[in-house]
Formats: structure tokens, sequence, C-alpha cells
């Protein structure tokens, strides 16, 4: 069997690898994954054809320059799918581009294979009418979370819940304690961790904020703060260099193996939204999130949004949890506040922790299995 995979960010990156891993443990050298992917698919043994670095781009305002570019890279990717003639194309997440490839190819009908998308786009927080739309160019989707499911299947596509990649990283096995170990970080330290995002567009945005934060909270504090800022390989030297203008103790950490315990060794943290809000939230890591784009996209979206919250598990947990300090309150002096005040109340920090405890519940598939696992299933039945 033959499958295409398209990945636009590292986030999708990080879900397509275990799947990856998954078809070809289930069905052995009788599989072949090529497509636009990443290093962790290309990890897994995954034939890149183009780098995902090729086709990401964020933002309304942002991407307006870069469409005639996409627009020819999505042709020539959708005729080498036609010359390729997989058993199933996997789009993966990134929506807008993935989703005009989908309806070319199924307009054209020269490609003979499935269409299966990963990650439903979040139809129960704004434009629920895409479900139905989505319905009529794609063969199948595979949801995160249990609620998706519904929106979908109304229209008679296919659908399944496979669960969230989280409950299977290895994240409740990580050790704090290792971590600064391993790194001299003395055990009454104060831990700050910085996450400045996946994108190089958001780091240069939004670092200087963040940098600042920590500065203020580290001057409001009698004991100096130890930083600690997991982040990607791609990232690291710029990072790295940012990083040398601070006069606190910083340990930058891109080894994925160390990724959980870094998590764990943070007391508290500051996170550009996005996935690693997420992660943070499930890994029991008291935070605040915030992110700035464009004044343009950020009105637009204002208008289309049906949810309270950015923060995806505010969101699942329908309240609250984590402060979001987003566009005019991405400000670092209140940024500081909020988190300074989270580093010396307990009380305030427990709070955030009992919340998270219920998001493991609601990440994970009815089954018990791993996601990549119900997702190759689903894959393989479609394909069959």
């Amino acid at each position: 069997m033959k499958f295409f995979f398209i990945v636009g960010e590292d986030s999708g990156d990080a879900l397509a690898a275990p799947l990856i891993t998954a078809l070809k443990e289930k069905h052995g050298d009788n599989v072949q994954c090529i497509g636009v992917g990443g290093p962790l698919m290309k990890g897994a043994s995954f034939d890149e054809l183009l780098s995902m670095d090729q086709i990401s781009v964020i933002g309304i305002w942002e991407v307006l320059p870069k469409i005639p570019r996409l627009l020819k890279l999505n042709k020539n990717i959708v005729m080498e799918i036609e010359k390729q003639q997989p058993d199933a194309v996997i789009t993966v997440d990134f929506p807008d581009f993935n989703f005009i490839l989908a309806k070319s190819l199924k307009k054209r009908g020269i490609f003979k294979g499935k269409l299966i998308h990963y990650v439903a786009p979040s139809v129960w927080a704004w434009r629920s009418g895409r479900a139905k739309k989505i319905a009529g160019f794609m063969d199948g989707i595979m949801c995160l979370f249990p609620m998706e499911v519904k929106y979908f299947t109304k229209h008679g596509m296919k659908a399944v819940h496979v669960g969230h990649t989280l409950v299977a990283s290895g994240c409740a096995e990580a050790l704090g304690k290792m971590f600064r170990e391993e790194n001299d970080i003395p055990d009454n330290a104060k831990t700050l961790g910085l996450f400045f995002g996946s994108r190089e567009s958001e780091f240069k945005a939004l670092s200087s904020t963040l940098m600042d934060a920590a500065k203020f909270i580290n001057e409001a504090g009698d004991k100096e703060i130890h930083i600690i800022s997991p982040t990607l390989p791609k990232l690291e030297y710029q990072v790295q260099k940012f990083l040398q203008k601070f006069d606190m103790p910083v340990c930058v950490v891109t080894n994925e193996k160390m990724k959980w315990s870094a998590f764990k060794a943070c007391d508290v943290a500051i996170a550009v939204s996005g996935t690693v809000a997420l992660e943070l939230a499930y890994a029991g890591v008291p935070h605040i999130i915030t992110y700035k784009i464009n004044p343009i996209t950020a009105i637009i979206l204002r208008f289309m949004l049906k949810v309270k919250h950015a923060h995806l598990a505010n969101i699942l947990l329908n309240k609250a949890v984590v402060s979001e300090y987003l566009q005019g309150k991405c400000n670092s002096e209140k940024i500081a506040e909020a988190v300074y005040e989270l580093l010396e109340d307990e009380e305030l920090c427990n709070a955030q922790k009992e919340e998270f405890k219920a998001l493991d519940g609601l990440l994970s598939n009815k089954e018990g299995i791993a996601p990549s696992k119900k997702a190759a299933d689903f894959i393989t039945s479609m394909v069959s």
C-alpha cells in the first residue's frame, strides 16, 4: 500500500510521525509513506518529496502575498498525487491548503484512492457549515476530540474519534526532578518555562515580550529564577542567541527525549498560544498564554469565532482555567504580574493542576489504545 501525506506545520509533523510508524507496524514492508512532511516523519522512514517548510504560513493578512506561490505548489502536489496514484491521500490539519488540494483532486477525478483528513477543523468553534462542505470532497476524517464526530457523520461522512497523541506521549511518566539534577538546578530554585512557539514569525513577534516579563518576575522575587526553554531544533540557534541576553541561568532544550522532563521541571510557564499550551496543561504545569497577530486578522477572527477562549484546555474544560493575554493584553508587565502571582501562590497553582486532571479523559479514545494505532486501523478499513 502507498500513502501520500501532506503536512504543513510542526504540530502536524508530530501527529503524522507516530501514525506512519503505526501503519508500518501494521503492514510491515507492504506500506510506503511519501509526500510533504517534516523531520519527525523522516525519522519514521517517511519518503519526503517536499519539505513542509515550503508550504507553512499563518494568518489571513500574512498569507496574502504568498498566495500565488502556494497555489502553484498546491497544483504541483495534485499532479504528483495523480502520477503516484496512492491508495490514500492523508492530509494532516493545515486545512486552508489541504482542503483546496482535496477539492481539486475530487473535481479532476484522476486520483482514484481515498481522501482522508487527520484533525477535524474546529467546526464547533466557528463556521459549523464547513462540516457539510468537507463531507462533499473528503471520504473520511479522524477527530482528536469526541464531540467532533457528530458534526461529520450527520452528513454521511465516515468519521472516528482517535484521541489525542498526548495520551501516548510518555508525558505522564516524565520526572522533572531528573531534569533538574542533570542540569544543576537546585531543588529549591524557582523555575520559569518560556515557550516561544513553533514558528519563526511567532518568535520574532513575541520573544521580547516574554523576555521582558521574565526579567520583571526575576526582579520581583528574592531568589534568582532559572529559565527553561524547550524549543524546536530549527529555532535553537535563535533562541540560544536571544537568551544570552539574560543574566539568569538558562537551559534551552531541543532533544525530543528530554521534552517532557523539561516541562515537568517548570514551576510555572509563559507560552505562546498554540499546541504547546495544551501540552503544558496535560503535563500539569501552571501557566498563562499570550499571543498577538495582525490587527486586521484579529478583527476578522473576533466576528467569526463562537467560543469564549483561545486556550484549548479552557475550551475543553468550558472554563477559564488558564489566563489568556491576547492582543492588547499581550503586555510584559501584565504577564509578569500574573505569572509572579502563580509562582508565589501555591493554592492558585494547585487549583490549575486539579482542573488539568480532567483532560486525560477528554483526550483518550474509548478503547484506550494509542491514537496513532486507532488512526492506522481507520485508514486501513477505508482503503480495504
